[in-house]
């Protein structure tokens, strides 16, 4: 072979190596960046774990699946292309494209022999997500009891307590994240375990464990956000077990240290709390404004308002001050947690102080008419005064019962509420509010423990109201006798009609209208009676009788809410249909 052959034939050698190694190169970086590109979507969606994964790992994850693709296509002879399609399933699963998921691990199952328990892993997953949860678990702890791998095992432990908590199993899921945690040997998996641990058991009331994982969370975890959360947390848990010392000592550690800036408001809210809870009001007053100075149009002023409205409401029965302070909640941080309950308040201050003014009015009005009647020698003009008299009184009634209501049930003053209550029962037998007076005397007066003056008013209500359904809880309770007119049987009996005549049926819910217009059985009824005879008779006249006597006499029940919009409908066809008629 001559020299110049031998150099052509190195040429070539080194070409088909240079391209070789090109090639090589090629399909190593590509999938080397789709690996990157999964890491990166990993990272994102574990430090939201329990959240909605963001869009950035959404599209870190699409990058992954076009990366991976390209390897397997461009590359199909490469040792890359087994991982590329695990890392395809896998991104394809977050993002939560499920049938394509299970479609590609199954595929990966029956062409390869490497990591099938990892895929089998996925496919249940899939399973879990197509609506499968129970033989996705079956699934699951079948590999935990051949798996030898501390991460796998993990993994499969980790992923178990998600499905218990998809299907509100969460006693199940914080056993599962328990032993997720203790079978993770990295630091800052073990640190988002502990986090969710932490929510759960606060959640479930278990503050001691609570405390331990956010310990955890605090020794494992690289997130400077779920650390500063979790030492907020510990202060937290401390106060409301009552480890005060331990409170002011943590907070006043911590607000000295500018590591923990980002969570010093909600250190000096902690202390509040401290001082509402050792009923020393005024020293939880001055912290609450100098939260208010220094966190100005935050989430912490937010809820230093809120606290300030709740001291105002229920240490110091100021409802002007509690109302601005309510008032004041959204103005300071529109996403606050407590914007919907200040609302709330707030309106219910409004109602109390309006029920107020109202009475004052109209027992001014019935002075004045009863004055007018003793000088009245005219029948017709009587008649009519007396009628007002009865009027007014029936708006009375709904105001004292209104103001009772709002003080017993969400102003915390249930003693005060008692006059509002009595004053109904003793002066107004005649009011459609009389029952339910009557046993909310009842129930407060049972729930304090008084029980001579619960017994007076058990027996009245078994007395006097015996179709009640008031009675029946009372029977029910004391272990009496069914009263076979009563609401509750009827309702009994109508059920068991329905099943096998449902035109009989519809006679009972009527009775039940009738016999106690205003318990919680009739709003049930009203409901039932105006669904079916819109949808199973098709009579919208009927249906639209009982809609609209459920949103007079039940406007803020549920069945009203419910039946809200359908009923709104039926007005507007009903009322065309007779402009209608009278235009032909």
């Amino acid at each position: 072979m001559t020299c110049k052959q031998q150099i052509c034939n190195l040429s070539r050698l080194i070409i088909v190596i240079s391209l070789f190694l090109f090639l090589s190169c090629a399909y190593f970086n590509t999938f080397y960046n789709a690996q990157e590109y999964f890491e990166k979507a990993e990272k994102q969606r574990l430090e939201k774990a329990g959240e909605s994964i963001p869009p950035s790992a959404i599209d870190a994850y699409g990058k992954v699946i076009d990366k991976s693709q390209f390897v397997i296509d461009k590359y199909p002879e490469s040792k890359y292309v087994v991982k590329a399609m695990m890392l395809i399933g896998k991104s394809r699963f977050h993002r939560k494209e499920y049938r394509i998921a299970e479609t590609i691990f199954k595929q990966y199952i029956e062409t390869n022999t490497d990591e099938v328990e990892n895929a089998e892993y996925w496919l249940a997953l899939c399973k879990w997500k197509l609506g499968k949860p129970q033989p996705a678990l079956d699934v699951l702890q079948s590999m935990l009891e051949k798996s030898l791998d501390s991460k796998f095992i993990s993994s499969i432990h980790l992923s178990i307590a998600e499905i218990y908590l998809d299907t509100d199993n969460a006693p199940m899921a914080l056993e599962h994240l328990i032993l997720a945690a203790e079978t993770n040997n990295d630091r800052n998996e073990r640190g988002q375990i502990y986090y969710r641990i932490a929510e759960l058991a606060y959640d479930a009331g278990k503050l001691e464990q609570a405390l331990t994982a956010n310990a955890e969370v605090v020794k494992n975890t690289t997130s400077k956000k779920r650390k500063e959360a979790a030492n907020l947390q510990i202060v937290r848990i401390h106060r409301m077990l009552g480890n005060w010392d331990k409170v002011k000592s943590l907070i006043k550690t911590m607000l000295l240290d500018n590591i923990y800036t980002s969570i010093h408001g909600g250190l000096e809210l902690e202390l509040v709390k401290l001082y509402q809870m050792n009923k020393q009001i005024d020293e939880a007053i001055t912290r609450i404004e100098s939260i208010k100075e220094d966190y100005k149009n935050s989430k912490t002023s937010a809820e230093a308002y809120f606290i300030h409205g709740e001291i105002a409401l229920y240490d110091h029965w100021n409802l002007d001050d509690a109302d601005k302070y309510f008032s004041q909640v959204t103005r300071e941080f529109r996403q606050s947690e407590y914007t919907s309950t200040a609302n709330l308040r707030a309106r219910e201050i409004t109602k109390y102080l309006e029920s107020l003014d109202e009475l004052k009015t109209l027992n001014e009005n019935i002075l004045q008419i009863t004055t007018a009647l003793d000088t009245l020698d005219n029948d017709s003009l009587q008649s009519i005064h007396e009628n007002e008299v009865v009027d007014a009184r029936v708006s009375i009634s709904g105001h004292l019962y209104n103001l009772g209501e709002l003080e017993a049930f969400h102003f915390k003053r249930q003693d005060s509420s008692l006059v509002y209550f009595q004053k109904i029962v003793e002066e107004f037998p005649e009011s459609e509010f009389y029952s339910k007076s009557l046993f909310v005397l009842y129930y407060i007066n049972y729930t304090h423990n008084k029980m001579e003056i619960a017994d007076v008013l058990s027996k009245r209500i078994l007395d006097e109201l015996p179709s009640s359904e008031y009675a029946d809880y009372l029977r029910k309770s004391l272990d009496l006798p069914v009263d076979e007119g009563s609401v509750q049987a009827l309702l009994r009996q109508g059920e068991l009609e329905w099943l096998i005549n449902p035109n009989n049926a519809l006679t009972y819910y009527k009775k039940i209208i009738l016999k106690d217009s205003q318990s919680e059985t009739a709003s049930r009824a009203a409901y039932f009676l105006a669904y079916n005879y819109d949808y199973t008779f098709y009579e919208p006249d009927s249906a639209f009788k009982y809609y609209s006597w459920l949103n007079e006499n039940h406007g803020k029940s549920d069945q009203a809410l419910a039946s809200k919009i359908r009923y709104e409908i039926l007005q507007k066809i009903l009322i065309e249909a007779e402009a209608d008629s009278l235009e032909n």
